[in-house]
């Protein structure tokens, strides 16, 4: 259990750095992967969590370094808004999901969706809270672009990631 969790943090660490370094030279009209938020949200999709305590612990890793790499510094609002988004991914995914039909594309992407634009408004309303003169207003055509971005970025990394666990068993 501890090697899975070990690699799992270098993948954070990992797409932490291409996130906040590499990828900021390839933008897509100002939108940039948050390859981090991806990689919890398949982590949390994909996994069979026996106890809330794996969620959290995901989440204070993700949450942390993309706390990290934010450009305004506040350490803790991510960490929060990926538990409660990880407990509530959990909660809609046992709902929506039948026992026969695996881990169909057909609602994750729109539960990336929510809970994406969940967390970057949520993000966006804590900052402007904390400190107004810092935040831009940045919702309306570039978050929809943000959005996409994010959206087909995370269908490749899903099927990639169904692709590598058939492989793993």
């Amino acid at each position: 259990m501890w090697q899975k969790l070990l690699v799992i943090i270098l993948l954070f660490y990992l797409f932490a750095l291409l996130q906040g370094s590499f990828l900021t030279h390839f933008t897509f009209f100002g939108a940039i992967p948050n390859l981090v938020f991806i990689l919890f949200f398949l982590l949390v999709f994909f996994e069979k969590f026996n106890q809330s305590y794996e969620v959290v612990l995901l989440s204070l890793v993700a949450g942390g370094l993309l706390d990290v790499i934010s450009p305004y510094k506040y350490i803790g609002p991510s960490v929060i808004l990926l538990v409660l988004i990880g407990i509530l991914l959990k909660k809609a995914q046992s709902a929506l999901k039948n026992k026969d039909d695996g881990y169909p594309y057909a609602y994750f992407l729109p539960l990336f969706v929510v809970f994406l634009l969940a967390y970057e408004l949520s993000l966006g309303l804590y900052l402007f809270f904390i400190d107004p003169a810092k935040i831009v207003s940045n919702f309306g055509l570039s978050t929809i672009i943000n959005m996409t971005y994010n959206s087909v970025v995370a269908s490749i990394m899903f099927y990639i990631y169904k692709k590598c666990q058939k492989y793993t068993g």
